[in-house]
């Protein structure tokens, strides 16, 4: 007595399908994650750069003398965020400006940028926390404004003898 299926085991016609139908999936999530990874790289550089130059930009308004707030400066950067060539997006961005009242150094004033920015994830099924870039810049501007912290009277500094 032969067996009915039989033939059915010989036959190869169907197979293409079946290992396509597999490896399909694997291969279209391996395709998304190289996109994911993309995206990630560019949101990152993005947020670097738009730390950068609001560096710049807080160096040259200190420079010209001009006075800015902390939230003048969030409010820029976000605007320079959303704007071409960055092009991130508003509602994953977060902006902090950390402006200490007490300084480490003399009439030198540190500003830290601090810039969250949660990536646009293609699986939206998912939530991956490694999509979250969190990157901050210090920023070190003249602060002629800071009062000195041991100032000394000019009359009383002894100039230095040399050659006794």
């Amino acid at each position: 007595m032969t067996n009915p299926f039989a033939k059915f085991r010989r036959d190869e016609a169907g197979s293409t399908i079946i290992e396509m139908a597999v490896l399909l999936p694997v291969l279209i999530t391996m395709l998304i994650g190289v996109f994911q990874a993309g995206m990630y790289l560019q949101a990152q550089n993005a947020v670097r750069g738009v730390a950068g130059e609001m560096s710049r930009f807080m160096a040259v308004e200190a420079q010209k003398g001009n006075g800015f707030s902390d939230e003048d400066i969030e409010l820029k950067a976000m605007a320079v965020a959303v704007s071409a060539p960055y092009l991130l997006h508003s509602e994953g961005l977060q902006v902090f400006i950390e402006n200490e009242e007490t300084q480490s150094m003399d009439r030198v004033r540190r500003i830290d940028v601090r810039m969250k920015y949660k990536v646009p994830n293609l699986l939206g099924f998912t939530d991956v926390p490694l999509l979250n870039l969190d990157y901050t810049r210090s920023v070190f501007i003249p602060g002629a404004d800071l009062p000195d912290p041991d100032p000394v009277d000019p009359g009383t500094v002894e100039e230095p003898v040399f050659g006794t």
